[in-house]
């Protein structure tokens, strides 16, 4: 039997209504919704996210989160989600749900667009959190953005693999992570590149 194209989701909401729906949504997008087993990504709501022990407990071997609700709760989910998450309104579009969905479990956060930080103005140099990185290792968190495995990225850019390895592990050090997708997630969110 083929793999499901799209994560698993597990709808965890209050509202039996707001569940139904959410779930609906979710099964007519393609993804698989799971009923109290584990999956790739749990949608929740503020109720979960005044608990922070028992959404931990919940989202272990999730690979992101999605809470529906109250946008307040950015900080809780960045803590308590480095692998992806994403905040929407409970009047997220079908939409906005997908992307916040398929973004959570790509470990990626995501925001709606009236939630999103302003852009700096070109002509200001921008600072990305006191993070400097040199114009390769720019190169290198791009590429692996796009999802390029070393081999790949160092054929881009005309130098050897190791090389390649040695500007992913100062982004890394310098980004604070562990992962690419801990890199990348960062690297969007101190606006050193854009998805």
């Amino acid at each position: 039997m083929p793999a499901h194209p799209h994560p698993s989701v597990r709808v965890a909401l209050r509202s039996p209504a707001l569940a139904a729906g959410v779930a609906a949504w979710l099964r007519d997008f393609g993804f698989a919704v799971t009923e109290g087993e584990e999956a790739d990504v749990l949608v929740v709501d503020d109720a979960w996210l005044a608990d922070p022990g028992a959404l931990a407990a919940e989202l272990e071997g999730a690979a992101g989160v999605v809470a529906l609700g109250s946008r307040a709760w950015v900080g809780t989910l960045r803590d308590l989600a480095p692998g992806g998450w994403a905040s929407l309104g409970t009047d997220a579009t079908p939409a906005e749900l997908l992307a916040g969905v398929l973004a959570a479990a790509a470990g990626l956060a995501a925001l709606p667009p009236e939630d999103m930080p302003a852009a700096p103005d070109e002509s200001e140099d921008p600072d990305p959190g006191g993070v400097t990185l040199t114009p390769r290792e720019r190169d290198v968190l791009s590429l692996l953005a796009e999802g390029l495995s070393n081999k790949r990225a160092a054929r881009e850019l005309g130098v050897s693999e190791s090389t390649v390895k040695f500007h992913v592990q100062a982004v890394y050090s310098k980004l604070g992570v562990q992962s690419r997708a801990g890199a990348v997630a960062r690297g969007v969110h101190l606006g050193l590149i854009s998805v």
